[in-house]
């Protein structure tokens, strides 16, 4: 062989072997027995993915602007791709992060490890083996999505307002009734259930697993009881938003129907007030936190109060405003308009037992 040539074979040599060599961190903690068996697994060879790709051990990161021109392998650590890779990305005992403005022509693979695939593109199939699956990160909501979403539920809280003041509004008027009367009682009973829920359908399912036909019931209670939880709830926050409608329109209990109406829209709305800023705020930083953090309160203190009154009313069924009727006095003198010319007179009264003695 000449000699030119024999250089020319050494120094491409050379350079096949020093190129995986240069982002080679170290093994790891897993022995090199599983590695190579995983490597049989996924028919990856590192001669060969080294002299188009990049076969690298630990952690390694493909920068914004870097392309690799073929497969990429990393062992013993995660795969961060900002670049372009024109091959495979496969992590083994590691995971695989794609990150926005990467390109990945190939596949993602990620052996006992996650891909997560933030905002970039990957062409080819997307997997993890044999644990943790692919997940994709959403995108955080822009100003206009929050505000869709926002008028969404109001819409559907509003919906749900007139179906429950039209189907049940006895029920919806007598708990904003309760609540109104005994406001802190309320909002403690509220506390109390939201404590005490977990702990007494608990209780109910152990009691019902002595007999075979409670057995048999377990099934109906685990889904009745967070039905039931759930309706309480909407009909106490529908009976604040009731309440905080008439405060704000000064009506007061025993309207019409239109009036009740009009009042449950503008409690409703004052409600998702919060909500609505919370949503124009998105993206403001700490101060969209602060407002969402202020929305979250005011609807579970809504939420609370509502569902104590629920509870105390019994859905509005138990007739707690009766009045009691007070007893008159009827000792002593009565008298009587007269009519037709009757005189008043004196009810007879019994005597004493020592008048006589006397």
């Amino acid at each position: 062989m000449p000699i030119s040539l024999r250089a020319f074979a050494l120094a491409l040599l050379g350079l096949v072997v020093a190129w995986p060599t240069e982002a080679q961190v170290s093994t790891g903690g897993t022995p090199a027995d599983s590695v190579s068996g995983v490597l049989r697994a996924l028919d990856l060879v590192e001669g060969d993915i080294a002299i188009n790709g990049r076969f690298v051990r630990g952690d390694h990161v493909v920068e914004a602007g870097d392309t690799v021109r073929g497969p990429l392998v990393v062992i013993n650590g995660d795969a961060d791709v900002r670049g372009t890779v024109l091959g495979n990305v496969t992590a083994l005992f590691g995971d695989v992060s794609v990150h926005d403005g990467a390109d990945v022509r190939g596949s993602a693979t990620a052996w006992r490890g996650r891909v997560i695939v933030d905002g970039g593109r990957v062409r080819g199939a997307i997997g993890a083996r044999p644990i943790a699956a692919a997940r994709q990160v959403a995108p955080p909501l822009s100003t206009g999505e929050a505000l869709k979403l926002s008028a969404g539920w109001t819409a559907v809280l509003l919906i749900i307002g007139l179906l429950a003041l039209v189907l049940a509004g006895a029920n919806l008027d007598a708990t904003a009734r309760v609540l109104s009367l005994d406001f802190s009682r309320a909002f403690l009973v509220g506390v109390a259930g939201q404590l005490g829920f977990l702990p007494l359908v608990l209780l109910v399912v152990a009691a019902l697993a002595v007999t075979l036909i409670g057995i048999l019931l377990i099934p109906f209670v685990l889904v009745a009881a967070p039905v039931a939880l759930a309706g309480l709830v909407t009909l106490g926050w529908l009976s604040m938003a009731l309440v905080i409608g008439r405060a704000a329109r000064k009506t007061s209990a025993g309207d019409d129907r239109s009036a009740m109406i009009r009042a449950l829209i503008a409690g409703v709305l004052v409600l998702m007030a919060p909500w609505v800023l919370a949503a124009a705020m998105q993206g403001a930083g700490s101060a969209a936190v602060l407002v969402r953090a202020v929305a979250i309160g005011i609807t579970w203190a809504a939420a609370t109060v509502g569902l104590g009154a629920a509870m105390l009313s019994r859905a509005g069924t138990a007739s707690v405003l009766k009045k009691q009727a007070v007893p008159l006095s009827t000792s002593g003198w009565q008298t009587p308009t007269p009519v037709a010319g009757i005189a008043a007179a004196r009810r007879p009264v019994p005597a004493r037992p020592d008048a006589s003695a006397k």
